[in-house]
């Protein structure tokens, strides 16, 4: 059995003008981004908006969504553990093709050209794209402000500790830090 998604929004394709393409705005709900965190081991999300327009691209079946994402999210800093507040404005732009991928004997790759993205269904799901542009814009190693300070103030009490320059290996330095934790 399939788990509901934490944020979804279906925009119908079938229902898209030829011309113009269609704008949307949508936004996720106090439920919603609690399990977006929850997905993405955020500490919190306060905020998960996502606007912009979908429109049909130059080639046929091809479309373009073009928008812009903006969150406010809380991490873990990698060093203290200590929250990390993230305001996140992340302009997207992603292809998409209808129908069956198109075979070709030859494929030519860019780096400056996107591949569109195979759709199968009559939908797209805003919500989901949302979220995974937000786990790709989030920090991958948050820090807080004070994370090198402490991390200085531990490597000093760890080569304090130690009077040699043989007791300043890494072994060594663990041993300290194991003979710290017994004393407490």
């Amino acid at each position: 059995m399939a788990q509901d998604p934490e944020f979804s929004r279906l925009m119908m394709l079938g229902e898209l003008p030829e011309r113009d393409g269609r704008p949307f705005a949508i936004a996720a709900d106090p439920e919603e981004c609690r399990r977006v965190a929850e997905r993405l081991e955020l500490v919190a999300l306060g905020r998960l908006a996502f606007g912009g327009r979908l429109e049909h691209g130059p080639r046929a079946g091809v479309l373009i969504l073009r928008g812009r994402l903006e969150a406010d999210a809380t991490q873990r800093c990698v060093v203290t553990l200590e929250p990390v507040v993230a305001h996140l404005d992340v302009e997207i732009e992603r292809y998409f093709v209808l129908g069956p991928e198109v075979e070709v004997d030859e494929i030519l790759v860019s780096p400056d050209d996107e591949e569109p993205e195979p759709l199968d269904g009559t939908c797209l799901d805003l919500g989901e794209i949302a979220v995974e542009e937000l786990a790709l814009a989030l920090d991958p190693y948050p820090r807080a402000a004070d994370a090198d300070a402490q991390l200085e103030a531990q490597r000093a009490a760890i080569q304090g500790g130690a009077g040699t320059d043989a007791a300043r290996s890494a072994f060594a330095a663990l041993a300290a830090l194991r003979d710290q934790g017994k004393g407490t």
